[in-house]
């Protein structure tokens, strides 16, 4: 089982690193690992306003497989010029799932994860991400 510890990932501009701190690690099945955006632009936002990642890992109904649950929240903060209070006017929302049958050897659960969460971070398909469409 893997260590909690911070993730550091690329902004949009493939250079810049943001660090997603460590916020609590799973308490076991069906309780997520939690990671916040809390250096960078995200210092002057309230802490309910910064992005937040969770991952939570479980078994399937039939205990025949294991699933990782993800969600990324990036809410859209805007500051009110009167107040200069942040509220959320709404939020960019990323999630999925990954069920990883335990009945297949581990190299091919390996590898079948590797690559598919390897195409999610293609430029191809971030760039269709962003975008809203699939490429045509």
């Amino acid at each position: 089982m893997p260590s909690m510890a911070s993730i550091t990932v690329k902004k949009f501009d493939g250079v810049t690193d943001i660090v997603y701190d460590a916020l609590s690690a799973s308490g076991g099945d069906s309780s997520p690992a939690v990671w916040r955006q809390d250096t960078g632009a995200a210092t002057g936002l309230p802490v309910g306003l910064r992005n937040l990642f969770k991952l939570l890992t479980k078994w399937n109904g039939p205990r025949t497989a294991r699933q990782m649950t993800f969600e990324f929240v990036a809410p859209y903060a805007v500051q009110d010029s009167t107040t200069t209070l942040y509220s959320a006017k709404d939020r960019i929302v990323v999630s999925g799932i990954a069920t990883m049958p335990q009945g297949v050897p581990a190299t091919a659960i390996n590898e079948a994860v590797y690559q598919a969460l390897n195409l999610l971070a293609a430029n191809l398909v971030k760039q269709s991400g962003a975008a809203g469409y699939a490429p045509a």
